[in-house]
């Protein structure tokens, strides 16, 4: 799990640039930003479940609630 979450969000990373420059040379601005926030929310989305596992897991180690 280490190493594949970082590779993910890399790849969407440089897949939404991509994506942004060349919607915003094609004079697509609103799109390009439609892009860039969709990108945004999916890495988002990985980030919430994961702190979520990270809490789930500090509370069985630590046997709270």
């Amino acid at each position: 799990m280490g190493l594949d979450i970082l590779f993910k969000i890399a790849g969407v990373g440089i897949l939404v640039s991509v994506f942004h420059t060349a919607l915003k040379q094609a004079g697509k601005e609103d799109m390009a930003h439609l892009c860039t926030l969709a990108g945004f929310s999916l890495v988002l989305l990985w980030v919430v479940q994961l702190l979520g596992r990270l809490f789930s897991t500090v509370q069985d180690v630590f046997k709270l609630f």
